[in-house]
């Protein structure tokens, strides 16, 4: 299912399958969510005491769950699809994953404009 926002949507690929998709806005377009990634990476690293290689880690078979919810047709929850956007970005910021493999930013769909005919 795709959601989409004023600007577009986010769409998450995992081994070309659509996993999750994001709505884009004035307020909420990439760079929001890229934010959002890296203060969890943050507060992870500084509040929990979390070491940069096991949150690759996990981060991997957050994906990796995630991926098998999807082909087995189980049911994500919204925190489920927002944990695989984080896991996704994260990785990317750690240069562990291309962006272009996971990420696909739509603009907004146009819609077909009907012109009436005066008779």
């Amino acid at each position: 299912m795709l959601i989409e926002g004023s600007k577009g949507s986010l769409n998450v690929y995992v081994n070309d399958i659509l996993t999750s998709s994001f709505p884009l806005s004035k307020k909420r377009n990439l760079k929001w969510y890229q934010d959002s990634a890296e203060k969890a990476m943050i507060v992870g690293m500084r509040n929990e005491n979390i070491k940069l290689s096991t949150m690759i880690i996990v981060f991997h078979e957050v994906i990796e769950l995630n991926y098998l919810k999807q082909i087995n047709y189980k049911r994500m929850s919204s925190e489920d699809h927002q944990l695989l956007l984080m896991a996704v970005l994260s990785l990317i910021k750690l240069k562990q994953i291309e962006f272009d493999d996971y990420i696909l930013m739509m603009n907004k769909k146009k819609k077909k404009s009907f012109i009436k005919k005066i008779i």
